[in-house]
């Protein structure tokens, strides 16, 4: 189909009682006889299928003459308008505010706050992405309307993209909200504040406008020419994150975090700035231009989001708002973490990255194997490696701003491989070794010795506890389904299948905190399953076996080379304690 020449999209704040926006998208210069309008099935940075559809309805089309023009919906998310031989057409529908906790990855209304994300509220003309657009805000008298979009001059409540997916990925904060401005050698930066107690929002704005000056100190300039923190801060819901963007990051947090602007804090506002370059423009080819028809697999997830979660409390650490030893308990958590998981014994962290659809409604990895912590460690690992072949002169960072540098000149995304391929060329060295062992294999990572390079000591404590031998993802609440199931295990030994969904232990109904039901146990203490397979309901009965887990304390080696010293200070952003 021939794409539009321009499309125009209205906001309405409808109804704030009833939760209801009207959205009008105008599609401009076109030639077809038959347009068609889609909503994205997922939303980029959460890889579900969330069928954000059910929150649309009251469906109409026009054209230019406000005549109205046929349409029929041909899939769940897709809607074709005959043009009649019309230059321009207007789809219309009305939009429910679903989200009930202002999160951000649905619509939210009320009486004086709403959030518009892009991919659960705007729908694009197919064959047309590429197309230039244009946003206006109809909102109640007194409210304000902010986003990383390009503002039009004149029109604050107007903002302009070059493209679709440009448009969609800056979501909208509307209402009445606190705005802190700050300009950061010479990149306009906002802070968005809403909910908490408001007295705490300027110390909080700083903090996180020293995160980015580290961000940008870290990376070498800002990719961008203006970035928007949004931050919802209140207790509804259980579920608290964010969720990056391309010019702007979205966090919903707990209203206490704001007595105590500190690392252990913000870590979390630096993992979500760090997306604006890796991920947002260091990406995969797979991510960006984007199909929001299906789920997109891509192996390199642990890069996107564990090597982000790596570089996060560097940037704590580099803006003043922790120490070295905060930056070596973080890393501690995290081998910690990974050591006590008996999913690293069964899954590999390509598998974890490219499987993660098949998670539901978790979005951080397979079969119990998060690919966030994974691959932290591995970025932390790699680090170490880099710098300890090139004497310091090579670290993670340098791959990453080589990586940007690629997809900037080509502009599309890196292909598959080209992570390996770049670390490998920066070193002047073979990693096909250290990458077929992180990433391809289900063997033990070498932690204590690599550590040790980077002048780093690694004392561990090793536990051991009760296992049944599988990794779940949770499905529903109440429910968890098997994902992978230990060869020679309890569970594989009492016939469980990848598949199986867990519906009670012991005869007791779960909750979403599986792992409460099983931690209580001891190896060789039975317990009875009831799960569901292919429809049926089925009962097991299982003899708890013995895991063994390591537990992580890091603290600078005593008697550091120069060369330790120099990669533990590069690794951590400060030389002294």
């Amino acid at each position: 189909m021939t794409p539009p020449a321009h499309v125009t999209y209205t906001v309405q704040v409808a109804d704030p009682a009833t939760t209801r926006y009207r959205v009008s998208v105008k599609a401009e210069g076109l030639r077809d006889p038959k347009v068609a309008f889609q909503l994205p099935a997922w939303t980029p940075g959460w890889y579900v299928l969330r069928g954000n559809e059910r929150n649309l309805s009251g469906f109409s089309a026009k054209g230019p003459t406000q005549k109205p023009l046929p349409l029929e919906q041909s899939d769940a998310h897709t809607w074709r308008v005959s043009t009649e031989g019309a230059a321009s057409v207007t789809f219309s529908y009305d939009l429910k505010a679903s989200d009930t906790g202002f999160g951000f990855f649905e619509p939210y209304l009320d009486r004086q706050h709403g959030f518009v994300p892009g991919p659960a509220a705007l729908t694009y003309v197919v064959d047309g992405k590429e197309a230039p657009c244009t946003i206006d805000y109809q909102l109640p008298k007194g409210w304000e309307v902010a986003s990383g979009n390009t503002p039009v001059v004149g029109k604050p409540h107007t903002f302009s993209a070059p493209n679709y997916d440009t448009l969609a990925d800056q979501p909208a904060e509307l209402g009445t909200f606190t705005r802190i401005d700050r300009t950061i050698q010479g990149t306009a930066f906002s802070v968005v504040l809403t909910g908490g107690d408001s007295t705490r929002y300027a110390r909080w704005a700083e903090g996180v406008f020293k995160i980015a000056q580290a961000g940008i100190q870290v990376f070498g300039g800002a990719p961008f020419e203006r970035y928007v923190f949004f931050f919802h801060f209140t207790r509804e819901g259980s579920f608290f994150g964010g969720l990056e963007h391309l010019n702007s990051t979205v966090l919903r947090l707990e209203p206490s975090s704001l007595r105590q602007p500190d690392a252990e804090n913000l870590t979390i506002v630096a993992h979500e700035f760090i997306h604006a370059w890796n991920i947002k423009r260091i990406r995969p080819v797979a991510l960006g231009p984007f199909d929001y028809t299906r789920p997109v697999r891509v192996k390199d997830l642990w890069f996107a989001e564990g090597v982000t979660d790596y570089f996060a409390p560097l940037l704590t650490v580099m803006a003043g708002l922790g120490t070295q030893r905060f930056w070596l308990g973080y890393q501690a958590e995290q081998l910690t973490q990974l050591q006590s998981n008996p999913a690293r014994h069964q899954v590999t962290l390509e598998d974890a990255s490219s499987k993660v659809w098949e998670s539901q409604e978790e979005s951080e990895g397979y079969g119990g194997l998060s690919y966030y912590n994974k691959g932290l460690v591995v970025g932390l690992l790699l680090d170490i490696e880099l710098r300890k072949r090139t004497a310091n002169k090579i670290g993670l960072v340098d791959v990453l701003k080589d990586l940007l540098a690629q997809c900037q000149k080509s502009g599309r995304g890196y292909a598959e491989g080209e992570i390996e391929r770049t670390a490998s060329r920066l070193a002047k060295s073979d990693l096909s070794a250290f990458f077929e062992r992180a990433l391809r294999s289900t063997d033990e990572l070498q932690i204590t010795e690599q550590l040790a390079a980077g002048g780093i000591l690694a004392e561990a404590a090793v536990s051991k506890s009760a296992t049944l031998g599988i990794g779940w993802d949770l499905s529903q609440a109440g429910q968890a389904k098997i994902g992978i199931v230990a060869p020679q295990g309890p569970a594989a030994k009492a016939g469980l299948l990848p598949g199986d969904v867990i519906l009670s232990v012991d005869g007791q109904s779960l909750d979403t905190l599986l792992g409460a039901a099983i931690t209580s146990q001891k190896p060789g203490d039975t317990l009875r399953l009831t799960y569901l397979r292919s429809g049926v309901t089925q009962q097991a009965t299982l003899t708890m076996g013995t895991e063994e887990a390591t537990s992580f304390r890091l603290r600078p080696a005593p008697r550091l080379t120069t060369l330790q010293a120099g990669i533990l200070a590069g690794l951590s952003g400060k030389p002294i304690l």
